[in-house]
């Protein structure tokens, strides 16, 4: 056999192909969602009517009168003393 004639296999690489073997587990994950509570007390003003009342006496003087008028005023009657 001759060297020259005899070849040598020409190789060649591809890429590669990934094949995966997935496997699962579960694992716990806590979520924490916060509750606040308000308790509210709601102030509502309504009208309360008070009234304050006041009694004053009063005295109205009209001051001493001039003169007498009416029939039963002494003080014009002229009496004969004889």
């Amino acid at each position: 056999m001759d060297k020259r004639n005899c070849h040598k296999p020409k190789v060649v690489y591809c890429d590669p192909e990934y094949i995966y073997c997935d496997t699962y587990r579960k694992e716990e994950v806590i979520y924490v969602h916060p509750i606040k509570r308000i308790n509210r007390e709601h102030i509502q003003y309504v009208p309360r009517h008070v009234y304050e009342e006041e009694t004053f006496n009063e005295v109205i003087d009209p001051g001493v009168p001039d003169e007498c008028k009416g029939k039963n005023c002494h003080h014009k009657r002229r009496r004969n003393y004889r």
